[in-house]
C-alpha cells in the first residue's frame, strides 16, 4: 500500500478539541486503504491501539506545559522545527498537514523532498480570535500554508469563504469535505421527550463559541420560567467571566460542569431538552451532531458551519438573545415541538459518516497518488 504521512497534533485518548477526534477518526478509516504514518508531539504521549503508525516528536524540554505555557507559539515552531528534523520521506507519496500549528513544517518538507502536500483548515484565527483582535503571526502562517498547498480541504463552506476572503485562496484548490459523527455512540435508543427542564451549551468556554450570549438568552428565559436549569459543559479561559456573570444574575439556575468525560457527555445529551450553539464563528460544530444523533433539538448560531448543510435544527444570529430564547421557551413549552425537530434531527445528523468523510479525502488524494 501507498503511504501517507500526517503532521498532526494530539492523538485520543488526550485531545483538547475536534482536531484529535479527527485525526483518530479519519486516518482509522483510511488505514483500511493506506499506510498511515502519524506525527504527534510526545508531550503527551499517545497510548492504546492504532490501526496506523504513530511516530512521536521528541519536546520533553516542555513537559508539564502542554496546552497551559504562555509560549504556545513558540512550542508550535519547536514541533515544526523538530518535526521536520525526525521526518523520514522513505515511500512517502503524499504529506497532509493539519491547521496552522504544522503547516510550516508542511511547506518546508514538501519543498525538500518534492512530494505533494495537502492542508485541511480546520478553523482559522479568525474563528478562533470570535473575528476581534486576531494575532498576525498565527494568521501569517495559515496564508503560508494556504499559497503553498497543493490542495486545501475546509470542514465547511462556511470555513472556504473565510480563507478566500482574508488569505486569497484559490477555490479551485478546495474541497469541502464534512467532518463525521460516531453516531452509535451517542445513540441511546428511542428518546423520552418529556419535560426534563434542562438546557445544555456545550464546548469550550472562549469568545469564539458564544457562551456569553448563552448566558443572555438564560436570564430572559427566567424571567419567563423560574424552574430551568441551564448547563454549562466544558473549559476554558472564559470560565471564571462566566461564572461571575452567572452568579450576579443566575446563580441557582446554572450548573458549571467544567471537563466532562465521555460517558457523562453521552447523559448530558441525553437529558437535556435542547442544545445551544450561540457561536460567533464555529467553522464545523461537532457537538451540533452529537445532540442530534442523541435525539436532542438543537438551536445554532447562523455562523455555525454545519449548519448550512442542515434543516432540523433552529438558527439565530449569534447576537439575538430575544430571538434565542423565545425559540428555546417554545421548544420547552411545546412536547411536540421537541419531539418533531429531536426525531427528524436524528434522522438528518445520521448522513454524516467518517466513511463518507474518508471516502472524499481518498478521492483527493487519488490525484497524488
Amino acid at each position: 500500500m501507498k503511504s501517507i504521512s500526517v503532521l498532526g497534533w494530539e492523538l485520543p485518548p488526550v485531545f483538547s478539541g475536534g482536531l484529535g477526534i479527527h485525526t483518530m477518526n479519519l486516518y482509522t478509516k483510511l488505514s483500511n486503504f493506506l499506510n498511515i504514518n502519524i506525527y504527534v508531539p510526545d508531550i503527551v504521549l499517545p497510548s492504546g491501539y492504532y490501526p496506523f503508525k504513530a511516530i512521536t516528536v521528541n519536546l520533553s524540554k516542555y513537559y508539564g506545559s502542554y496546552y497551559r505555557s504562555d509560549d504556545f507559539f513558540d512550542l508550535v515552531q519547536e514541533y515544526n522545527e523538530i518535526l521536520i528534523e525526525n521526518f523520514n520521506p522513505k515511500d512517502v507519496k503524499l504529506i497532509h498537514a493539519h491547521d496552522w500549528i504544522t503547516f510550516k513544517a508542511g511547506v518546508e518538507l514538501k519543498n525538500i523532498y518534492h512530494i505533494p502536500l495537502i492542508i485541511t483548515v480546520h478553523s482559522t484565527e479568525y474563528d478562533r480570535s470570535g473575528n476581534f483582535n486576531p494575532q498576525k503571526r498565527i494568521m501569517d502562517i495559515e496564508k503560508y500554508g494556504i499559497e503553498n498547498a497543493d490542495k486545501i480541504i475546509t470542514v465547511s463552506n462556511y470555513t472556504k469563504e473565510i480563507i478566500v476572503r482574508n488569505y486569497n485562496a484559490n477555490k479551485k484548490k478546495i474541497k469541502t469535505i464534512y467532518n463525521g459523527v460516531n453516531s452509535e455512540l451517542y445513540d441511546t435508543g428511542k428518546k423520552d421527550y418529556s419535560l426534563k427542564k434542562k438546557v445544555l451549551y456545550f464546548g469550550r468556554l472562549t469568545s469564539q463559541k458564544g457562551p456569553k450570549f448563552f448566558l443572555e438568552a438564560a436570564l430572559k428565559v427566567l424571567n419567563n420560567m423560574k424552574d430551568i436549569k441551564f448547563v454549562i459543559a466544558g473549559e476554558g479561559e472564559k470560565m471564571e467571566e462566566l461564572k461571575i456573570l452567572a452568579g450576579e444574575y443566575l446563580e441557582k439556575n446554572i450548573i458549571f460542569t467544567g471537563f466532562v468525560k465521555f460517558h457523562v457527555a453521552r447523559q448530558l445529551y441525553n437529558d437535556s431538552d435542547v442544545f445551544i450553539l450561540p457561536a460567533v464563528s464555529e467553522p464545523f460544530g461537532m457537538t451540533v451532531l452529537e445532540s442530534m444523533v442523541s435525539g436532542t433539538p438543537a438551536i445554532i448560531s447562523k455562523t455555525t458551519g454545519v449548519g448550512e448543510a442542515l434543516k432540523n435544527v433552529l438558527k439565530v444570529d449569534f447576537w439575538d438573545s430575544d430571538l434565542l430564547s423565545e425559540y428555546i421557551i417554545s421548544i420547552l413549552n411545546y412536547k411536540g415541538l421537541r419531539k418533531t425537530i429531536g426525531e427528524n434531527g436524528k434522522i438528518e445528523s445520521l448522513k454524516f459518516t467518517w466513511e463518507d468523510a474518508a471516502l472524499k479525502t481518498l478521492i483527493v488524494y487519488g490525484d497524488y497518488l
